[in-house]
């Protein structure tokens, strides 16, 4: 009796259905089928998280999966989305950069030594202009010849012209950022791919790489300090209430030493958590920036003038993560 496979018949690996062996699915490396219909579910699973899931590998053997086969299960609005993120793992980030449109999927691949501040769209339905560093729209010259009355509309605010600013202060708006998106996530210290941990405890194994990590701390568990040097990640949670090198398991457990943190409920201990490294990464901010710079950054950018937080909180409250009885 001949088997499935010597008939020409192959499994998905989702579902179980027979297929042919030369089937319109995703096929990998290692002769794992997955059935057109599987697909959709593949491709959409794929794109809830596309940082950490392009490229895409098989569920079962983790062998990256052929793309051109992968891209052929895909809406015309999923493969937008899709090639962008490729692109974006594919460059390398010293030398260029991924620029998108704010308004639609069109993107194009810049030198990073590129200093436009301009971006035009080029994707037909689209064709908006826009400022590269506050990503607003501007209306875009019919040719260059500019008229004197367009040329009168690309000075009046939000014109043209006025984005000058924006490009002015590009690598102080930059910190800004950066001090706002590095306080509401973490991490990981390997490969740099971000995000917010669930509601369990903060030992965290990557998506991306598959490192073990401290999501309190934010190191990987080679470089964490622990009761036994050759442990593994628990070691580091011992005696963590008296010695400050190491880390709770739990957020929850903070509140039984330091008041300030929810002993019930581990979404609030979290809220607080990343209050703390906002602060103090908005502090730091301060720092380094004169008041009258942060005010002309304020003009500029209404998003920094609205940041709703605290100015006094920031300036003035104790920002040790943890504060134990000395």
């Amino acid at each position: 009796m001949k088997s499935l496979k010597a008939k020409g018949i192959v499994k998905c690996l989702s579902c179980g259905d027979a297929l042919f062996r030369e089937h319109d699915g995703v096929k990998c490396n290692q002769g794992h089928d997955v059935c057109t219909d599987c697909c959709k579910t593949l491709v959409e699973n794929i794109l809830s998280e596309p940082e950490t899931k392009i490229p895409a590998e098989c569920s079962l053997c983790k062998v990256k999966l052929n793309s051109v086969r992968l891209e052929m299960q895909m809406t015309p609005d999923q493969l937008e989305v899709y090639l962008m993120y490729k692109a974006m793992k594919d460059v390398d980030p010293k030398v260029d950069k991924v620029m998108s449109c704010p308004f639609c999927k069109y993107f194009e691949i810049w030198a990073k030594a590129n200093s436009s501040n301009f971006f035009y769209c080029k994707k037909q339905d689209c064709k908006k202009g826009s400022c590269s560093v506050c990503f607003k729209e501007f209306k875009v010259p019919k040719g260059m010849a500019v008229t004197e009355d367009e040329l009168g509309k690309m000075k009046e605010e939000g014109g043209m012209l006025t984005h000058h600013k924006c490009y002015e202060y590009k690598d102080v708006k930059e910190d800004w950022d950066k001090a706002i998106e590095s306080g509401t996530k973490r991490c990981c210290p390997e490969c740099k791919v971000g995000g917010i941990k669930d509601d369990a405890c903060t030992h965290m194994i990557c998506d991306n790489c598959n490192t073990v990590w401290c999501y309190f701390c934010g190191k990987k568990e080679s470089d964490l300090d622990k009761s036994d040097p050759n442990g593994n990640i628990f070691k580091h949670n011992e005696d963590w209430e008296i010695n400050d090198k190491r880390c709770p398991m739990y957020l929850t457990q903070i509140g039984q030493i330091d008041d300030r943190w929810s002993c019930d409920s581990d979404k609030e201990a979290k809220a607080f958590f990343h209050k703390l490294l906002t602060y103090k990464n908005i502090r730091n901010f301060y720092r380094k920036y004169k008041k009258r710079e942060f005010k002309e950054l304020c003009k500029v950018f209404i998003s920094v003038e609205n940041h709703g937080f605290n100015n006094q909180e920031i300036f003035f409250m104790n920002l040790t993560k943890i504060i134990r009885e000395s």
